[in-house]
């Protein structure tokens, strides 16, 4: 699943190419709105240059920069616009084209509401430099400041906007390192044209006070006025960008905190093509490969064993081995060729899968190892890898209780048991390309020539003597000694021992 605003994918639904030239016409109106009441009724201009026909003309000329900076928005911003967001309407992945421009939409239209706010101000300078050339300068100035502010300010609020567009790009491109201005960047760059400039303006205001001739108390009221002005654009930009910044790093928190819990399902929407675009697609490959582990871990697992892979995970893994007394526990399945002839393939694995299941479950209830299947056939240990405090009784006990749930639980499927205890070496074998976990010495054979006599007893389980000796005094009550006898391959008879 997804995290935070993120959480069902990109919703592109609030995407419209129309929205996004609607918001920099609203922007720009707002910030020529501004400019307007400053210009009639804060900044300090000299009495002697305010006259009606000059205040008349510099409305009008305002009126028709505004009108003419929609008309180029529309003419030129909207099909720009559409082409990049046109894909966000027909509801289809943007090809590389579209993505290329989606991606830079916001900061074209910021370079174009530039250009067209300093088009102004070279306007507003040559209309007003046959009044006076400092006059004219103040006009122009003040038309700058309020325009790149205004320009920035909506270049954040598009930020916004584009935000499920960008994150539907991003999936399909995830960023690249150094493809776009970093936080850093970005903050010096809003700060710069939302506070730094108007402070800027300020300063000059009051610095060049005594050229213009204004009086003390309207100066005081200009700079009260534009100052708070600033400040407010200020924090307004200043928030906008924490919103940018903070709201994707608490999803990441977030998401970390529950990857930390174990949780491998989150993830989070890459939704910026900068340094937290690229945070945010580094946790989301993080997590599959952390996905890919625990996959491979749990594969890992069920072919050797978890006891065994859980040791090559901490230990690592290296041919050789190590002596251990251990017990081997071998089953196998009586007359399989024939139920075999006589049931289809799909019936033969169902039965021997549902045989194994009953071998694996005791052998791992008490504390076993199923070392290896062997076609309808497994050998299991009891003492290694993972050492027990009695790997004699585990095995014994472990063989009567498979016994007994076999008869009942896989009723078609008859087996013999054998069971035996002894010096083994227990480790890796093969080559550095290709090993396995295995356990090789005496006991092993001994439970494999134990299980052909397991066959023809009806307890249809077969211990060792030794094996017996080596268990708890409670479970050696269970078991009953036999004749001694030969077993095939051996040198010396083995005494054998059945369930009482």
């Amino acid at each position: 699943m997804f995290v935070g605003h993120g959480m069902h994918g990109p919703d592109l639904r609030g995407v419209r190419p129309h929205q996004v030239i609607g918001l920099v016409w609203l922007a720009n109106l707002i910030g020529a709105v501004i400019l307007l009441v400053d210009y009639l009724v804060v900044l300090p201009f000299p009495e002697r240059f305010s006259t009606p026909d000059v205040v008349r003309g510099n409305v009008w000329l305002g009126l028709g920069c505004i009108v003419a900076s929609w008309v180029v928005l529309g003419a030129i911003g909207a099909p720009r616009t559409h082409r990049a967001l046109d894909w966000t309407v027909r509801g289809t992945p943007p090809d590389e084209e579209e993505r290329a421009l989606t991606l830079a939409l916001p900061w074209w239209l910021f370079w174009m509401q530039a250009i067209l706010w300093i088009a102004s101000c070279v306007i507003f300078f040559a209309a007003n430099v046959d009044v006076d050339t400092t006059y004219a300068l103040q006009m122009a100035g003040a038309v700058l400041i309020s325009g790149l502010a205004t320009a920035a300010t909506s270049y954040l609020l598009c930020m916004r906007l584009f935000r499920s567009a960008t994150a539907r790009v991003l999936e399909l491109s995830p960023p690249e390192r150094g493809s776009t201005a970093g936080v850093g960047e970005k903050a010096v760059f809003i700060w710069a044209l939302t506070t730094g400039v108007p402070m800027l303006g300020l300063i000059l205001m009051v610095a060049f006070a005594g050229e213009t001739g204004v009086s003390l108390r309207q100066l005081a009221f200009s700079g009260l006025v534009v100052g708070l002005g600033a400040l407010v654009t200020g924090l307004f930009a200043t928030v906008l960008f924490a919103k940018s910044v903070g709201e994707p790093l608490c999803d990441l928190t977030t998401a970390l905190a529950r990857v930390e819990a174990g949780d491998l399902d989150v993830r989070v929407t890459v939704d910026d093509a900068g340094e937290i675009g690229q945070l945010q697609n580094g946790l989301n490959n993080m997590v599959y490969a952390l996905q890919e582990r625990e996959q491979l871990r749990d594969l890992f697992g069920k072919h050797v064993g978890v006891d065994v892979a859980r040791l090559a995970l901490q230990q690592g893994v290296a041919l050789g081995g190590e002596e251990r007394e251990a017990a081997a526990l071998f089953v196998d399945v009586i007359g399989s060729t024939t139920f075999a002839a006589q049931r289809t393939p799909a019936e033969v694995v169902t039965a021997l899968n549902r045989f194994f299941e009953v071998v694996v479950d005791v052998v791992s209830s008490y504390g076993g190892l199923v070392n290896k299947f062997e076609g309808d056939a497994a050998l299991c240990i009891f003492g290694a890898p993972l050492e027990l405090p009695d790997p004699a009784a585990s095995a014994l006990v472990a063989a009567r209780t498979m016994s007994d749930r076999l008869k009942a639980e896989v009723p078609d499927l008859d087996a013999g048991i054998g069971v035996s205890h002894g010096l083994v070496i227990a480790g890796n074998i093969g080559s550095v390309d290709r090993l396995e976990y295995t356990v090789i010495g005496d006991p092993v054979n001994e439970a494999a020539r134990l299980t052909e006599q397991a066959k023809d007893r009806p307890e249809r389980v077969v211990a060792s003597e030794r094996i017996v000796h080596c268990a708890e005094a409670a479970e050696r009550s269970r078991w009953r000694l036999l004749e001694p006898m030969l077993l095939r391959g051996r040198l010396e008879a083995t005494t054998l021992a059945v369930p009482v």
